[in-house]
């Protein structure tokens, strides 16, 4: 999570907050964001599905009586 909240500021907050002094500078200033999010939500999905592939499939456990 601290990786996660080192990125925000660096990638989201940092940005906008230095275009807040002007509006033509924040218009892109919110395109670079979203665009940047995009990009991380994507890398995530990747890695999940890395992580997915590895999965071990355990068989079913046969119910003894």
């Amino acid at each position: 999570m601290q990786e996660l909240d080192q990125w925000s500021e660096a990638n989201v907050i940092g940005p906008l907050f230095a275009s807040e002094i002007d509006a033509e500078d924040f218009d892109g200033a919110v395109e670079r964001v979203k665009k940047a999010i995009r990009a991380k939500v994507l890398e995530s999905y990747r890695n999940g599905q890395v992580a997915g592939s590895r999965r071990v499939v355990r068989e079913p456990q046969k119910v003894r009586r």
